[in-house]
C-alpha cells in the first residue's frame, strides 16, 4: 500500500507491505503525479511499514532520486528496517539516499536554516 501525504514543497510517501514489481509500478505512477506539479522539490519515503523490498523496489527508489534531482530538490528515506538498511548499504544507495530514523528528523533536515542575526 502507498499513502501519499502532500506538502507545499513536496510529499511524504508512506510505503506498507511489499515493494516489489507491482507496487514499484504504483510508486512510479505516484511520483510522476507528485513531480508533475510545479514547485515540488522534496520527497520523503517512509519505509517503516515495508516488510519486503526487491530489485524493482530499489529501482523505484533510484527513479525517485532521479526525479528529485531533476527538480534540484532533495530526498530522504525514513525508518528502514535492518534488512533494508543492509541492502541499501550493500548496493551503495545509502550514499545517495540519506536515511533518518524518524519522520521528524527527516523533516528537520529539510527545514531551512535559521536566519543569522545581523551584526
Amino acid at each position: 500500500m502507498i499513502l501519499v501525504l502532500p506538502s507545499m514543497a513536496g510529499a511524504t510517501i508512506a510505503l506498507q507491505g511489499e515493494l516489489d514489481m507491482v507496487t514499484a509500478s504504483w510508486l512510479r505512477q505516484e511520483l510522476d503525479q507528485i513531480f508533475a506539479e510545479p514547485g515540488r522539490k522534496r520527497l520523503i519515503l517512509d519505509l517503516s511499514g515495508l516488510t519486503f523490498c526487491d530489485s524493482s523496489g530499489l529501482g523505484a527508489m533510484i527513479g525517485a532520486y532521479n526525479q528529485v534531482q531533476q527538480t534540484g530538490g532533495r530526498i530522504a528515506l525514513v525508518g528502514a528496517r535492518d534488512r533494508l538498511r543492509n541492502l541499501l548499504c550493500r548496493t551503495g544507495l545509502d550514499r545517495i539516499l540519506p536515511h533518518y530514523p524518524t519522520l521528524a528528523e527527516a523533516e528537520s533536515a529539510f527545514a531551512p536554516p535559521p536566519p543569522t542575526p545581523e551584526s
